[in-house]
């Protein structure tokens, strides 16, 4: 394989703006994704985020990796009951930006690896994670290829679920690799715009060859 890469609702946050981890909290009965702050323990990014961004590459070490977002959380203030397992599901394969829409990402890939398990967005797969009283964990996201790994952005779809909750909507992590903040900055913005905004929008992702990915056989 080709390299190593890694993994905020509706963000409109640029390049330079502060990043939010993921936070997941308790609506009623269905799970929710909002813009964790772990220095603050707030949902300072908002309750109801749902695009996160992430820079690959930072680590000179791990040129097409990164383990931002994280997922975090204080059991008492979201919901979640401490010592409850949830589990963060791939949704679907992976996307590269065109300039005005993400296509398929062809023979690259982001795998997953949390506590020596990994999932990837060829064979779908789910991580799970214990809610502890304060929580802060980092995956690490990992860009692979079996051929060359381009510069681009890069889209991740996700879901989050946990027993007697409902499944959270799906939610996004845009990976920067290389690009500079305006063309990063569009390729976030058009996932606000055209994903998040209008469930009837998903449908694109079908046409532009970004099917449901297979499942792993048990």
């Amino acid at each position: 394989m080709a390299g190593v890469v890694g993994l905020a609702l509706g963000s409109t946050a640029v390049a330079d703006e502060e990043h939010f981890d993921i936070g997941l909290w308790n609506d009623a009965g269905v799970l929710r994704t909002g813009g964790w702050d772990h220095d603050t323990e707030t949902m300072a990014g908002g309750y109801n985020m749902r695009v996160f961004e992430a820079e690959l590459g930072e680590d000179s070490e791990t040129p097409f990796g990164t383990d931002e977002p994280g997922i975090g959380g204080v059991a008492a203030d979201i919901g979640l009951p401490e010592g409850g397992v949830f589990s963060l599901n791939i949704a679907n394969s992976l996307g590269r930006w065109n300039g005005s829409g993400f296509d398929a990402a062809g023979d690259t890939f982001m795998s997953v690896n949390y506590l020596g398990n990994t999932v990837d967005t060829l064979s779908g797969g789910s991580l799970d994670f214990v809610v502890a009283d304060d929580y802060d964990y980092h995956p690490f996201y990992s860009l692979e290829s079996t051929g060359t790994i381009e510069n681009g952005a890069y889209l991740m779809e996700l879901t989050a679920s946990m027993a007697d909750l409902q499944t959270s909507e799906s939610f996004y992590v845009v990976f920067n690799l290389g690009l500079d903040e305006e063309a990063y900055e569009a390729s976030v913005e058009w996932v606000e715009n055209n994903i998040v905004p209008a469930p009837a929008a998903l449908p694109l992702l079908g046409a532009m060859g970004l099917g449901a990915v297979r499942r792993r056989r048990k």
